[in-house]
């Protein structure tokens, strides 16, 4: 693309953003226009003075600190959509002054840096995921591609850097030639593979075993290996391959089905037989292989996940695998995995180990109450509904005695239909320094922080440094939480929030006169 080429997309986004402008300030005038909004405003004025409003484009703001919810802004459904409307225009209006500042990037001279610089910028570039939309007509050219076709001097840098050339990422069958000049140009450094068949019906299983029979002479110099498919007969070619196969340098094995064609399952009798001496952390979803043997050895991550008739586990056989592996370090559960009879009891199962736990599904009651993760540091608990989560609540025992999870520092909930946490979960967790709440009605918590509800004036959770909240937040309720626990000299160091908020600058600048706020777009819940 030309230098003229891109000026002219500049120009472009110049004069749509101009269009965003005008019609924004239309919105404001009708706000301000409004009789409901005009009494509303003269309501605050009188309460708090005139002051509270500034001489600012952003004038026509609410922005105080109301002490009760009876104190708090009013306004009409009608105000409130155009406000609503104002913020949607200026997400827009953000992202396309980002898509001009980005490209007003190529226009300046980046030649003069030297090349060790470049090299270390390319690194972080391939390292970097590239989830671009992968369509039949639209294929997003790979990161070192990309870099190697800017100059002659970035191609011969890019070249002559074989660690840019280790994650092969493969998304479509094109551009062709893509997995040989891989791996010609790593050469023989330890590569990262991912098949990801989930974009497109062309990686269809005699597509994948193609592109396996250019792998699999390197299978020597694997170190991590992940596929995702819908198709069951992909993972039966993959299989096939790796039946046999030795990979003494494989670290991380993902075999994944997953998709709307129903509980499919795939059961792989033999798997790396060859040997897999490195192998440290499995990730299977929809996938068993024969539980408690090589490779599912000496693991440090397993992570099993929507476990169906055929390949859900029983306790003997979970029990086996954990013994296999006696040095794990994190297990991740979601969906079903683990068949646990009604109403039988079964002996608890020691992690003294495990650091990482992760919970969903029906099961997490029980499994929670059946581990025993005295060292554990980390807790999730993901698509729980009330019941569920109101039965794991009740489950835990006193934290002031030690509790179940004596070590846990980090809580998350993710997608949790949760009843009001109580004052006896926090005591059960005393321990709690991260809390991150996903989805998951956040306001419960928030309501339970105040100050009203502290028992002889100590806080909820006093040791909680780090806040995130990627659910819809009432900025009022928060901004009482902060400044409460910096009164109380229990101030929270970190608060991370979903990305509204960053539309609003003056509601960020207000919680950061008391913490560190960063802003998050999207969260990987697939991680």
């Amino acid at each position: 693309m030309g230098r003229y080429t891109i000026r002219d997309i500049i120009a472009e986004l110049n004069r749509q953003a101009a269009e965003h402008q005008v019609h924004r300030l239309l919105l404001i005038k009708r706000i301000t226009a409004d009789p409901t909004y005009q009494r509303e405003i003269k309501r605050i004025q009188r309460t708090h003075g005139s002051d509270i409003f500034h001489s600012t484009p952003d004038s026509w703001r609410v922005v105080h600190e109301p002490s009760s919810d009876a104190d708090s802004p009013h306004f009409s459904p009608s105000v409130s959509a155009l406000m609503n409307e104002v913020h949607m225009n200026e997400h827009s209006l953000s992202c396309i002054r980002a898509k001009i500042e980005a490209l007003s990037t190529y226009l300046v001279p980046a030649f003069r840096l030297p090349p060790e610089v470049l090299v270390l910028i390319f690194k972080a570039g391939g390292r970097m995921p590239h989830d671009g939309p992968v369509t039949e007509s639209s294929i997003p050219r790979p990161f070192p591609l990309v870099v190697a076709s800017v100059s002659r001097q970035w191609r011969e840098i890019a070249i002559g850097t074989p660690d840019l050339w280790t994650n092969i990422v493969i998304k479509h069958p094109r551009p062709y030639g893509w997995v040989p000049l891989c791996l010609q140009r790593s050469c023989g450094h330890p590569v990262n593979i991912t098949i990801d068949c989930r974009s497109t019906s062309l990686l269809t299983a005699p597509m994948v075993d193609s592109i396996m029979s250019m792998l699999m002479p390197h299978v020597h110099r694997w170190r991590r290996f992940a596929l995702m498919t819908s198709d069951p007969a992909v993972v039966y070619t993959i299989g096939r391959r790796l039946a046999d196969a030795s990979a003494p340098q494989l670290r991380h094995l993902q075999l994944s089905l997953s998709g709307s064609s129903g509980n499919q399952e795939v059961v792989l009798h033999d798997i790396l037989q060859g040997g897999a001496e490195a192998l440290s952390s499995v990730r299977f979803d929809s996938l068993a292989t024969p539980w408690g043997s090589p490779p599912l050895v000496n693991l440090t991550t397993l992570d099993l996940r929507w476990l169906w008739l055929r390949t859900r586990l029983q306790y003997d056989q979970f029990r086996d695998m954990l013994a296999a592996s006696p040095r794990l370090r994190a297990l991740i559960l979601r969906g079903t995995y683990i068949h646990l009879h009604s109403g039988r009891t079964y002996p608890p199962l020691a992690i003294p180990t495990l650091r990482y736990l992760e919970l969903s599904g029906d099961n997490v009651c029980r499994m929670s109450s059946l581990l025993a993760t005295p060292a554990l540091e980390e807790l999730t608990l993901a698509n729980l509904d009330e019941t569920e989560f109101r039965e794991f609540v009740d489950s835990l025992p006193d934290g002031r005695d030690g509790g179940r999870y004596p070590a846990l520092r980090a809580l998350s909930l993710l997608n949790a239909s949760m009843c009001t946490p109580t004052r006896g979960f926090m005591l059960a967790l005393p321990t709690i320094s991260h809390l991150t709440v996903i989805n998951s009605a956040t306001a419960k918590f928030l309501e339970l922080f105040r100050k009203e509800h502290a028992e002889d004036g100590l806080l909820s959770w006093p040791r909680l440094k780090k806040l995130t909240l990627v659910d819809d937040v009432d900025y009022f309720l928060l901004y009482g939480v902060v400044r409460e626990r910096a009164a109380l000299h229990l101030p929270l160091d970190r608060l991370v929030l979903n990305a509204p908020f960053i539309h609003d600058a003056s509601l960020v600048s207000t919680l950061e006169n008391f913490v560190e706020v960063d802003i998050v777009k999207d969260v990987d819940l697939d991680h």
